[in-house]
């Protein structure tokens, strides 16, 4: 039987050793992801079932533990500044998310308060105009926290707070150094965002994650497969095991049917033919008188 043999090219070889690991490694990134993206859900799912808390029993509070965490406010929208948040596509429509900044008269603290998504000039030329609610207001929202280091396209300078503006981010340390600046109130550490349900909100349909688990599990398997298919093709390159495929040897049940002899000896002159019959009677005709 023929041996499987190996026949590395270097090239073929220097280019799989190289792409095969890069392969799985993207696989199992996508795992990774699709695990925390689960930890995210079940985080959110638990949080929102637990009751409104004041804003000053948080005050302590930093980082994970304040996460989706569910507020009960008490008091009044300030009226300036007024906050847009750039680039918020919203079904693939350009607009912002309207941030204003929200004075809780019990913790007697200043809130960044996410009101939610409103389509805006794709143009640019122009920032939506919009109404605050200057009376006493009882509202309730969750903590925002970002999953990762917000991306910025420049550090933002604030000379002054009084006209609305436009901004990167609402969390940036140049914004809320300029709120604390020109304010006698202390900022809250996190940004909230106001719950669905309240009257003095817009869109607030913000997806818990960019991109469910199962996402990032197909994602995996096509890394997996194209790992898969490379190996393959790898071995077939490098090898003879096509042609053993090929060859596969006979089995006993592969064998054709053998085709029944003839028998031999006495047994065969037993059995006269047809011609020997004609032939004896012929005989038997000329001994006649």
């Amino acid at each position: 039987m023929t041996a499987l043999r190996l026949d590395l090219e270097w090239r073929t070889t220097l280019f799989t050793v190289l792409l095969f690991p890069a392969l799985i490694s993207l696989g199992v990134w996508q795992l990774d992801r699709a695990q925390e993206k689960e930890i995210l859900q079940a985080r959110n799912d638990a949080r929102s079932a637990a009751a409104p808390v004041p804003l000053a029993s948080l005050d302590d509070w930093s980082g994970e533990a304040l996460a989706d965490r569910r507020v009960r406010l008490s008091g009044r929208y300030l009226a300036e500044p007024l906050l847009f948040i750039d680039n918020q596509v919203r079904d693939g429509r350009y607009g912002h998310d309207v941030v204003s900044i929200f004075l809780d008269a019990q913790s007697q603290m200043l809130v960044l308060l996410n009101r939610g998504w409103i389509a805006g000039d794709p143009a640019r030329r122009a920032l939506p105009q919009i109404e605050t609610p200057v009376e006493e207001l009882e509202l309730e929202a969750r903590v925002y926290v970002s999953p990762g280091q917000p991306y910025r396209l420049a550090s933002e300078r604030y000379p002054a707070l009084d006209a609305p503006l436009l901004i990167q981010q609402n969390n940036s340390p140049e914004l809320r150094a300029a709120i604390e600046k020109q304010s006698p109130y202390r900022l809250f550490p996190r940004p909230l965002r106001l719950v669905p349900g309240e009257t003095s909100g817009f869109r607030r349909d913000w997806p818990v994650v960019n991109q469910t688990a199962q996402k990032h599990r197909a994602y995996a398997l096509q890394w997996f497969t194209m790992a898969a298919a490379l190996a393959l093709v790898f071995l077939l390159r490098s090898s003879n095991i096509a042609d053993l495929l090929r060859r596969r040897p006979h089995t006993p049940d592969d064998s054709p049917p053998k085709t029944p002899r003839h028998a031999s000896g006495a047994a065969a002159q037993s059995e006269p033919t047809a011609n020997d019959t004609r032939t004896a009677r012929n005989d038997k005709r000329k001994l006649k008188p």
